[in-house]
């Protein structure tokens, strides 16, 4: 998922309906060996800085097949690609969404491209690429590898190492990360040692970045006792503290995905967890930056979220075979022109040293430390549908509420809607 950025990834709960709109699927002709023909490409908000860069690449590759690109608004994405299904005339190639168009067969595995191009994936993001059966990995389902990317998006931690250093604090290591209560503790200490206005630290809801084994059972079936644990009260009563003490700025005040690189790049933030793309901005700005992981729960094992531009081919189409030879390119040379276009983190650990992304950029080299260290989510059928009560739930507490009684309150519910999603997994 786009996923993947982190900031789409937390609001794309309530899709709404759309008929399918211009640039069809059904536009796409045979190139017979898979050399010649137009491919169609459905993508939505988010890409349009390096798809047009990646597709003119592709041209020129193979200037027998032309690439026509549909942006299509992501909140109408998933119901465009619905009605296209059922009608058996999707586009070509298109972003995998939604994990149950593998469960259904739509779109075709890319392990003959991973051969063929002597791809070890044993270097790419294990939140991209997983084996793991109760995983939520990008472009991997039940054994097999549907989509590849060009990029590492993910969520981690920058913090402004010139503060830590007016403040006579020591950085946080890149991994394993600091503890929740490390965490508030150097948050709250940063904003009362730096002064001027300056906040601690700023996240976004626990839900967006807390280890997954918090909010749900290894299984990914059970909530009850397990968002609602005794330890899961304490972290969410931590969090919460931070924000009534005011060491990280109310969430209606600043939205982290939105805003939060924004603040870190003025210097009115010590700490920020958000999306891993704004690091150019950062840089531009002339901070002094280092990474670390997301802050985890004693006891729990850290975790952060990966995902990529995660463009498979639909089975459906009408050209898979010029079609997987997109994809082949975009793992490829795509990588490379995602670094010189965007500046992005290669998908490929491997790739990212021989591209030299990190140079001599003690941040981006923090970075490329952490990230052998991913792990795919639990597997939540409709994840963010599913989990919505408690987004509600730290509100409840910062205004004072205990926290095990909120918890209380919500579980219920999202265990109603996990249920709910797993049977509608189940009938897929």
């Amino acid at each position: 998922m786009n996923r993947r950025r982190m900031a789409a990834i937390v609001a794309l709960f309530a899709l709404t309906a759309s008929g399918c709109g211009s640039g069809g699927g059904g536009g796409s002709s045979q190139g017979g060996d898979g050399e010649a023909g137009t491919l169609q490409l459905w993508a939505y908000e988010g890409y349009q800085d390096f798809l047009p860069k990646l597709i003119e690449g592709f041209e020129a590759k193979y200037p027998k097949i032309k690439v026509e690109l549909t942006n299509v608004p992501e909140e109408q994405y998933v119901t465009k690609v619905d009605t296209a299904l059922a009608a058996k005339q999707p586009p070509d190639l298109g972003f995998i969404y939604e994990r149950r168009w593998l469960k259904q067969d739509k779109f075709v595995p890319v392990d003959d491209i991973v051969k063929s191009e002597n791809i070890d994936l044993s270097t790419w993001a294990s939140g991209v690429i997983s084996k793991d059966p109760n995983g939520e990995a990008a472009c991997s389902y039940e054994g097999k590898t549907y989509c590849l990317g060009s990029y590492t998006g993910t969520a981690l931690m920058f913090y402004n190492k010139d503060m830590f250093d007016k403040a006579g604090m020591t950085p946080p290591a890149p991994w394993p990360g600091m503890t929740l209560e490390e965490y508030a503790t150097t948050a709250c200490q940063l904003r009362d040692k730096i002064g001027g206005g300056v906040y601690g630290t700023a996240h976004g809801d626990p839900v967006t970045w807390l280890p997954w084994e918090v909010h749900v059972s290894s299984d990914g079936k059970k909530a009850e006792g397990v968002a609602n644990s005794a330890n899961t009260a304490r972290d969410y009563e931590i969090i919460a503290k931070m924000f009534r003490d005011k060491c990280a700025p109310s969430l209606n005040v600043l939205d982290p995905w939105q805003q939060g690189v924004d603040f870190f790049a003025q210097k009115k933030l010590a700490m920020v967890i958000t999306d891993f793309q704004s690091l150019a901005k950062i840089e531009k700005a002339g901070v002094n930056y280092g990474v670390t992981a997301p802050p985890h729960p004693e006891g729990v094992e850290p975790y952060f979220s990966e995902w990529t531009d995660g463009i498979g081919v639909f089975k459906d189409g009408k050209n898979v075979a010029a079609a997987k030879k997109f994809i082949a390119f975009q793992a490829t040379e795509g990588q490379k022109l995602r670094v010189q276009k965007t500046g992005d983190m290669p998908v490929s650990v491997a790739k990212a040293k021989e591209f030299n992304w990190a140079a001599d950029q003690l941040g981006r080299q923090q970075a490329l430390e952490i990230l052998p260290h991913a792990r795919p989510a639990t597997f939540i059928p409709a994840r963010w549908d599913t989990v919505t009560p408690l987004f509600d739930s730290l509100g409840a507490i910062i205004d004072g509420k205990p926290a095990q009684q909120v918890l209380d309150d919500a579980v219920p519910k999202y265990q109603n809607n996990l249920d709910k999603a797993w049977k509608t997994w189940d009938k897929s």
